[in-house]
């Protein structure tokens, strides 16, 4: 018996089945791609990001099945299905749009092979496409996606003390933590997610944003959602809460049977818990992380189709992609992306392109990207 691994040839691979990979594929069977031209690859089940969700987590986004009106629910990552319409909510849980994505998977017949980790990536030389190792799988392909996310790398040294904090990633349930005052580090979406539902359990909590410097912008990618700014205004009220939006964390460290973060200014506030770290998460592109070149601020340069500006046929989809001046870190921003990488691997497979007129009546076909640069909103 041969001790050769079998080789799996295919055309397209995807790696990550979260709303990024899935949108990109779901598109690419829309085109005509065949089952045996595209191999989706998933560490977990599909959605793992969002099951590993706080179980009180919620998208900020609102969802609402509109699509016979040409308004596509803002959650969707194809013009023709909703979040909100089995759900039957705006505001859906991880564990609630992972359904949702598993559905997308279903209804377009989309192969997504789970609990496989993509372990190394190699490229075989110019037009000779990638050799991956995937668990017992070795793939040959042309094309590779991406989308691998970002949860499963959260942002675990920003400051100094950082690893005596708990990442907000790793909360599972707030109603499992014991009673008390808990700081959180983080006034963006996340920490204002963290501190709402401790103080909903009873909890007393000190959030402390690291720039509460107001940005002249109305780019959600930058400020606060509507969904947020609602919470964290009733939340201003509540008794045993305390708010300060100018507190830049440099160093937590333990003291007696609690933990003082102190500021860069001198400040310093007591926790009784190890602080909620709610500072985001970290660039991390695992095997591919050298098939890419990296700009000022940590984001991978990409070309106009989101390709590598290093290697040919490596594409980037998903909440690390970046067009100064815009970051499309939300769903129903790089959704509008979906078409780019698509196009590329559509003119070299002769796949059908048609559906892009949908899309695009649909409002995910982004190609100015300048798009949350200006919005004039008059009242």
């Amino acid at each position: 018996m041969s001790n050769e691994k079998q080789i799996t040839k295919t055309e397209v691979v995807i790696v990550g089945a979260g709303p990024a990979g899935l949108g990109c594929a779901a598109l690419l069977k829309q085109m005509g791609i065949e089952d045996q031209e595209l191999i989706v690859l998933e560490r977990g089940e599909v959605g793992e990001s969002f099951l590993r969700w706080p179980k009180d987590m919620r998208l900020i986004t609102p969802s609402f099945p509109s699509n016979g009106y040409h308004q596509t629910d803002l959650n969707a990552i194809t013009p023709d299905t909703s979040p909100a319409f089995n759900a039957g909510k705006e505001h859906l849980s991880g564990e609630e749009y992972a359904k949702y994505l598993s559905m997308v998977v279903n209804h377009y017949k989309i192969q997504v092979t789970t609990h496989t980790e993509l372990e190394t990536v190699i490229s075989r030389g110019p037009g000779k496409g990638f050799e991956l190792v995937a668990g017992d799988f070795t793939i040959h392909c042309k094309f590779l996606i991406w989308a691998g996310g970002e949860f499963q790398s959260p942002n675990t040294t920003g400051f100094t003390g950082a690893d005596l904090c708990t990442h907000n990633s790793m909360v599972k349930e707030w109603k499992t933590l014991e009673k008390g005052r808990y700081v959180v580090i983080g006034g963006y979406e996340s920490g204002v997610d963290a501190a709402f539902n401790l103080v909903n359990n009873g909890n007393e909590v000190t959030l402390l944003d690291l720039n509460g410097e107001e940005q002249d912008t109305f780019d959600p990618s930058r400020v606060l959602s509507p969904y947020t700014a609602e919470r964290l205004s009733n939340m201003s009220n509540a008794e045993g809460v305390e708010y300060d939006d100018n507190f830049e964390v440099s160093n937590v460290f333990k003291q007696g049977d609690g933990y003082v973060v102190q500021s860069t200014d001198g400040k310093e506030v007591f926790s009784q818990y190890p602080p909620i770290n709610c500072t985001g998460f970290d660039i991390d592109l695992g095997p591919v992380t050298d098939f890419f070149v990296y700009q000022d601020n940590g984001y991978p340069w990409v070309s106009p189709f989101d390709e590598s500006t290093k290697i040919r046929n490596v594409f980037l989809a998903g909440p690390r992609l970046y067009h100064d001046p815009t970051l499309l870190c939300f769903i129903y921003k790089f959704r509008g992306r979906f078409a780019a990488p698509c196009a590329v691997i559509a003119g070299e497979l002769e796949l059908d392109t048609s559906i892009f007129k949908h899309y695009q009546q649909a409002g995910m076909l982004l190609q100015e990207l300048d798009c949350c640069k200006e919005q004039e909103c008059f009242c």
